[in-house]
Formats: structure tokens, C-alpha cells, sequence
């Protein structure tokens, strides 16, 4: 298999897995309502979760790994604070620098997240037929096995 083929079946692939997400994903709303109800949008919260699972804790250390300008996250992160999901405190090394971290808030806000997307995947396929399921969840536990 050339790379042009390999990389045309990947974008192929990419395609699928963003049409099925689209079929299943917010049936309910539940997830939107958690956002709603929070008042976060959609980047806060992927910056939220980038800060729960990351060493890094420097605004700047987030706007790189999220492709995103040092004034955006930085603008992000004060309206987390204001809404006691982020803690922010000055740098051991440089007091010119804070090392974020998320709260007990914050946290909680994850997990109420994480349960509505579930929610509201689980809802979005419930109408496959058992057998289909049974073999997306094999392939969705051998892929994320992979990753």
C-alpha cells in the first residue's frame, strides 16, 4: 500500500468516525444542558480537561499544546477562575508565572460532563441491534488499547 493510499484510508476512516459520533452524540442534550447549566462553553472545557490530565499547568504550556494564542487561554482561564473551576498560583521558579491547577469544583464539573456524554451516547446507540454492538465494542476496546 503506497502512503497516498494509506493516507486517503485513514481520511476515509476519519470521515466515518466523525459521521457515526454525529449520529449518536447529544441525542438527549444532556451534554449541552451540563454546558449550559455551568455556564462553559465547549473550548473551556476541552482546556479544563487539558488541565486535569496534564503536567503542564502554564498558560503558556496550554496555548501551545492546544494551537491556541496565549491572550485566548489566558482570557479562558480567568472566566474558569471566576467560576472557581481553576486555581491559579504564582510560580515557585518565577512569581512572574502561575501554575494552574483544577479545583474540587472543576473536577466535579468533569465528571458531570463525562456522564451526560455518555448519556448521550448510550441513547444515540441504543437502536443498533445487540450483535452490532457487542462488535463495536470489541473494536472500540481494541482500538483505544492501541492508542
Amino acid at each position: 500500500m503506497t502512503h497516498a493510499e494509506n493516507v486517503s484510508d485513514l481520511f476515509i476512516l476519519g470521515n466515518l468516525v466523525q459521521e457515526f459520533v454525529n449520529h449518536v452524540s447529544h441525542t438527549q442534550g444532556k451534554t449541552l444542558a451540563a454546558l449550559t447549566d455551568a455556564s462553559v462553553t465547549l473550548q473551556q472545557v476541552l482546556l479544563l480537561r487539558r488541565l486535569a490530565s496534564s503536567s503542564e499547568s502554564t498558560p503558556s504550556a496550554l496555548a501551545e499544546q492546544m494551537h491556541m494564542s496565549l491572550p485566548a487561554v489566558s482570557q479562558m482561564v480567568e472566566r474558569l477562575f471566576q467560576l472557581d473551576l481553576v486555581s491559579r498560583i504564582d510560580s515557585p521558579d518565577d512569581r512572574r508565572k502561575k501554575q494552574l491547577s483544577v479545583t474540587r469544583h472543576g473536577r466535579a464539573l468533569l465528571k458531570r460532563i463525562a456522564e451526560a456524554r455518555t448519556a448521550d451516547y448510550a441513547a444515540g446507540i441504543a437502536s443498533l441491534s445487540p450483535g452490532v454492538r457487542t462488535a463495536l465494542a470489541r473494536v472500540l476496546q481494541d482500538a483505544l488499547k492501541e492508542l
